[in-house]
C-alpha cells in the first residue's frame, strides 16, 4: 500500500506579525534555522515518505514562492530527479481542510487504489524529536491500513485554551485509542478539568487516513463536499476548479471527524509545537544565560527572559524581563511575552486603518524576484525593484501612474509601447500612463532598477495584465 503526504500550506499569517504577514505566513519563514519551516516539515519526512510521494497544497498567492523553496530543498537533497520531485499542487480557492483532502483523496484513488493512505499535516509546526515522530506516523499510518480514520493527539502539559481537544475512550498507554469525541477550543476553567481528567489531548490537525474509508464517510456525512471532487478528473485543472466552485468551506474535523465511528488516535509525544505565538517560538527556543532567545544585532543590559528578533537595525535592551522585541524594516513590535496572543488586536486595528503592514513587507517576493518600497507619499513611490536572470514581468499597463526606470545593475531589456531596447547601467526609460510595458532580464546577473512612480493612484491593483509567463490572472 502507498502512502502520501498532503502538506497544507495555505492560510494567512497574522498570530506573529510583524514578521509574518498575510502574504507571507509563517510556514515560509524560516524561524529557527536556514529552513524555512515548510521546508522542514518536507524535510523531516524524508526517512519515511520519499520526496515523490509528497504533495503540498497552496493558493495562487504563494504558489510561487512555495514552488521556490521546493527548488532550494531539491538543491540542498539533490537526489531526487525534478520530475520525481515534490509536487505543488495549486488550490484554486481557499476552501478551509475539507475540499483540499478530498481532492488529495482522490488523486490517491485514481493513482494508487482505495487502500491508499493520505497523511496530512500542516506546513507550520515545528518538531524537535524527530526519530519519535517518525515512530508515531509509522503507528498512524499502520492503522489507517486497517481501513481506519487516525489524528495524532499530543498529551497536554497546561491548561491550554488555544487547541482544540480529542478525547479517547481507552488507556493512555495504548499505542492507539479509540476516539470518543472532538471538542472546540474550551474556556479557562473547562481546560483545566480537562487536563485533570487525562482523558483529552490537543488536537495537532494531523490526521492518515485509509482513502477508500475516508471517501465513503465523506460521501455518507457531507457529500455536497465530497462528491464534486469524485465526479471530476482530479487532474484536470479545469474541473477541479468546477469541484471547487460547486463545494462549500468546511474543516476535515466538521465535515468527518467528528460524527465517524471509525476514528483512532495515536498518543504522540514528539516535542510538537504549532507555533501560535511568539510566547510559544520562546518555550521551544534554546536559551542564553539570562534567559534570552536573540538574533541579529542587540546589546542586551540587565535583560533576561526575553524574546529579541531583527535582521538590520542593533536592538538595545535595558532592564526588561519577560518581553518580547520584534523589529521588521516596516513595524516593530513591543509587549509581555504572555499577552502575544493579543497581536491580532493589532492586526484588526491595521485593518481598521486601511493600513498594509498586516498584508505584505517592505520587501514583497514575486515569481520573477521581488521589490522593496523605499520611499513613497502623496502622488509618488520610488521602489528598488530585483528582476531573477532570464526572468520577466508581465506584459501590463497603468491607468493612474507613470513610472521612471533607472538600471543599477544587469541590464533590462524593456518593451515600450510598440518598440524594444536595452537599458544599461546608468541608463533609464520613461513608461507613460496607459502604455504597454514589460521590464525583462536577458543577463546572467540579477538585474537591479530603481523605479519611480508617479500618478493619482499608485496601487499595486492598477495593474492591466495582458500577458504572464507565470499564469497569473490577466
Amino acid at each position: 500500500m502507498e502512502t502520501i503526504a498532503l502538506i497544507l500550506a495555505g492560510g494567512s499569517g497574522t498570530r506573529l506579525w510583524p514578521l509574518s504577514r498575510q502574504s507571507m505566513p509563517k510556514q515560509l519563514l524560516a524561524l529557527t534555522g536556514n529552513r524555512t519551516l515548510l521546508q522542514e516539515t518536507c524535510r523531516r519526512l524524508f526517512p519515511l515518505i520519499p520526496p515523490w510521494g509528497q504533495w503540498i497544497i497552496t493558493g495562487e498567492g504563494f504558489y510561487h514562492q512555495v514552488q521556490k523553496q521546493v527548488e532550494n530543498l531539491q538543491k540542498e537533497f539533490p537526489s531526487s530527479p525534478i520530475e520525481q520531485y515534490i509536487e505543488v499542487m495549486l488550490e484554486p480557492e481557499g476552501k478551509n481542510t475539507a475540499p483540499a483532502i478530498f481532492w488529495a483523496a482522490e488523486r490517491c484513488r485514481r493513482l494508487y487504489g482505495e487502500d491508499t493512505r493520505l497523511l496530512v499535516l500542516p506546513s507550520d509546526h515545528l518538531i524537535t524529536m524527530e526519530d519519535k515522530y517518525i515512530e508515531s506516523l509509522k503507528k498512524g499510518i499502520d492503522k489507517a491500513g486497517e481501513g481506519s480514520l487516525v489524528t495524532f493527539g499530543i498529551p497536554p502539559t497546561h491548561p491550554e485554551t488555544g487547541y482544540g481537544y480529542i478525547k479517547v475512550n481507552g488507556d493512555s498507554s495504548e499505542e492507539v485509542i479509540p476516539v470518543e469525541g472532538f471538542v472546540e477550543k474550551p474556556d479557562a476553567v473547562t481546560a483545566e478539568k480537562f487536563l485533570k481528567d487525562g482523558s483529552y489531548y490537543w488536537n495537532s490537525g494531523m490526521f492518515v487516513f485509509h482513502v477508500g474509508t475516508l471517501l465513503q464517510e465523506a460521501m455518507e456525512r457531507c457529500p455536497d463536499i465530497c462528491a464534486p471532487f469524485c465526479q471530476q478528473d482530479p487532474f484536470n485543472p479545469e474541473q477541479v476548479k468546477n469541484a471547487y466552485r460547486q463545494t462549500k468551506t468546511q474543516s476535515i474535523d466538521y465535515a468527518v471527524m467528528e460524527h465517524t465511528k471509525r476514528s483512532f488516535m495515536v498518543p504522540a509525544s514528539f516535542g510538537w509545537n504549532d507555533v501560535g505565538s511568539w510566547q510559544s517560538l520562546y518555550e521551544v527556543s534554546e536559551k542564553d544565560e539570562q534567559g534570552n532567545v536573540a538574533s541579529g544585532k542587540n546589546i542586551a543590559i540587565d535583560t533576561q527572559g526575553c524574546l529579541i528578533y531583527g535582521k538590520e537595525r542593533l536592538i538595545a535592551t535595558i532592564g526588561i524581563e519577560n518581553m518580547a522585541v520584534i523589529d521588521t524594516p516596516d513595524a516593530l513590535m513591543v509587549c509581555p511575552l504572555d499577552q502575544t496572543q493579543r497581536i491580532r488586536e493589532v492586526v484588526d486595528r491595521l485593518k481598521e486603518q486601511n493600513s498594509r503592514v498586516h498584508i505584505e513587507h517592505q520587501t514583497v517576493e514575486r515569481p520573477w524576484g521581488s521589490y522593496t518600497v523605499i520611499q513613497e507619499g502623496p502622488g509618488y513611490k520610488i521602489k528598488k525593484i530585483i528582476v531573477n536572470p532570464k526572468q520577466k514581468l508581465s506584459l501590463q499597463m497603468h491607468y493612474h501612474r507613470s513610472e521612471h526606470w533607472i538600471v543599477v545593475q544587469g541590464t533590462a531589456k524593456i518593451t515600450n509601447g510598440s518598440t524594444e531596447i536595452f537599458v544599461h547601467e546608468n541608463e533609464s526609460s520613461y513608461i507613460a500612463k496607459s502604455t504597454l510595458h514589460r521590464l525583462e532580464n536577458p543577463g546572467t546577473i540579477p538585474l537591479e532598477i530603481i523605479e519611480a512612480q508617479c500618478g493619482s493612484y499608485l496601487g499595486e491593483d492598477d495593474i492591466v495584465r495582458i500577458d504572464d509567463d507565470y499564469g497569473r490572472e490577466v
